[in-house]
């Protein structure tokens, strides 16, 4: 189960979903990754969402995607599942076979096709909670016409007992409405590093539902976002500040490649792969439509990286090798 609220804030981070040079998913990549976000002492991972191509998986993907990754945390980590498919029907099976695998919770993405009133937007969301036995987070993904969710239908759905979360990317105006209209202890996260120190300070955020950057900034016992996070927790003000500030110059890297593109609607997928097989972390290759990085690009983001002097970066025999 997921844990939330307790004095230190927990760290959560969305993956990516590995895949072979034929385009089959890597299950062998899968499992050094799962022992990868464990050794970082990761609480647990977001699978099957926008950074894991989604809409490149089958169901049938999704479900094993979920296998794999449950049978090498083996209970060493939380999983968090994004259920939301074609239909309500196929939503609520991915669920099931999540829960009989014991994973943390589902994920379902506010509706941005399809049922979109504030009264649709509930009904879909409340029948899909109603149905299954199991903590739910709801992931309120920005798009350029603004925040999806209506404040007034979430904090109708607060009263759901198995609503836990709501991970929200919106801007912070419409991140603070949403926080507003939260009720009964659901958490609300804004997702991105960069803004959780502010956060946790003001806001009182007790847990950073992240994208890629808790595993591509931390490696092994280098871990700046746990320490920095402990540090604030237990009142080191500044020296939590510190190190949060050092890790500007990634950050700067993060933006340019993966946060930018994705606010212009742009999948950085092949970026984050990419960064990922350049600190020992499986990240393999893309699915259509997504496409590869160009030799330049990649030698450009390499050069962002060593600029940075990034953690964990492996030589070029090193990559080979792993």
């Amino acid at each position: 189960m997921m844990v939330m609220g307790r004095e230190i804030p927990v760290i959560w981070a969305a993956i990516h979903t590995p895949f072979d040079d034929s385009g089959a998913i890597d299950e062998a990549g899968i499992r050094r990754n799962v022992r990868h976000y464990i050794a970082t002492g990761l609480a647990g991972v977001f699978c099957n969402g926008l950074i894991g191509e989604v809409w490149s998986l089958t169901l049938q993907e999704r479900q094993r995607v979920v296998e794999v990754i449950a049978d090498e945390a083996g209970g060493r980590l939380g999983i968090s599942v994004v259920i939301s498919g074609p239909s309500v029907e196929e939503t609520i099976e991915l669920g099931e076979h999540a829960r009989r695998l014991g994973v943390s919770h589902a994920v379902l993405m506010v509706p941005t096709s399809g049922p979109r009133s504030p009264a649709q937007q509930f009904e879909y969301l409340h029948h899909i909670c109603t149905r299954l036995e199991m903590p739910i987070v709801i992931f309120n993904a920005r798009t350029a016409a603004g925040s999806p969710l209506d404040p007034a239908v979430f904090t109708q759905l607060c009263s759901l007992p198995n609503l836990k979360l709501l991970k929200t990317t919106g801007t912070t105006a419409e991140n603070a409405a949403l926080r507003q209209a939260a009720r009964n202890g659901v958490l609300v996260s804004d997702p991105l590093e960069e803004n959780f120190f502010v956060n946790m300070q003001g806001e009182g955020q007790s847990i950073l539902y992240a994208d890629p950057e808790p595993y591509l900034y931390q490696r092994g016992d280098f871990r700046p976002i746990a320490n920095y996070v402990a540090l604030l927790a237990s009142g080191q003000t500044e020296e939590a500040a510190r190190i949060c500030a050092s890790l500007a110059p990634q950050r700067a890297v993060f933006n340019k490649w993966i946060m930018d593109p994705l606010k212009r609607g742009h999948m950085p997928n092949a970026a984050v792969k990419h960064w990922c097989d350049l600190v020992g972390i499986a990240g393999g290759a893309v699915r259509s439509p997504v496409t590869p990085l160009s030799a330049a690009e990649r030698r450009e983001l390499e050069a962002d990286l060593v600029a940075c002097e990034a953690p964990g970066m492996l030589s070029a025999a090193e990559r080979t090798s792993s």
